[in-house]
């Protein structure tokens, strides 16, 4: 499984040598440990969600899409926004997950970016030594919030969370784990978790499956 795993990150690393070299050249340079990392998480996700809709448990989705913010010329830093579409299930009165514990409906953008500088010549190697060493990477968030809050009636005021300075964790699913018993099930070309944390301790655990092609 270990051999799988190194093959499954190496075949994921060659296929952003296209998309990563496209964003460069828009970005006027060579892609560095940021960009790399940024389109390592570039795509559409679902994450499962059992909701009560009218008096019966169903089976829906969470989408979440990862997608490159517009970059204007006097920006320096590329950044990629997380964005929360539409829920399924519109009209529950309660979500949850299969390992228990209420879901919230979220709604908002956010704005992430892997912190610090890397250099261009080594970002390969500093890409892949991430990909080993922990699975997936910690961006920064710059900006953006999010409107947190229940399901159905009761439920209509949201709680706003502003997101900026905390973190987004996005990382690989580990064999064995909680995320990957409950995203057995999904056909998917990989499989990721998100966790968000935001300056004022407010967190987010998403398990996700890539959806759509990259």
């Amino acid at each position: 499984m270990p051999g799988h795993r190194r093959l499954l990150r190496l075949c994921l690393a060659l296929s952003l040598g296209a998309a990563g070299s496209a964003r460069a050249q828009a970005t006027g340079g060579p892609p560095d440990l940021n960009l790399l990392a940024l389109e390592w998480v570039r795509g559409e996700y679902g994450s499962p969600l059992v909701c009560d809709l009218e008096g019966s448990p169903v089976r829906a989705l969470r989408h979440v899409v990862v997608t490159p913010m517009p970059t204007k010329e006097t920006e320096r830093v590329v950044a990629y926004r997380i964005q929360f579409p539409d829920p399924e299930a519109q009209g529950a009165t309660r979500c949850f997950s299969e390992l228990g514990g209420d879901e919230p409906l979220v709604d908002g953008t956010l704005a992430i970016t892997l912190p610090g500088r890397s250099r261009p010549d080594t970002a390969r190697y500093d890409f892949q030594a991430a990909l080993r060493r922990d699975d997936g990477f910690r961006f920064e968030i710059r900006s953006g919030r999010l409107a947190i809050k229940g399901w159905g009636p009761g439920n209509e005021e949201p709680r706003p969370v502003d997101f900026a300075g905390g973190h987004a964790w996005l990382r690989a699913v580990k064999t064995g784990s909680d995320a990957e018993r409950l995203l057995r099930g999904f056909v998917s070309p990989r499989r990721l978790t998100l966790d968000l944390e935001a300056p004022d301790g407010t967190t987010l655990h998403f398990p996700l499956f890539q959806a759509a092609g990259r």
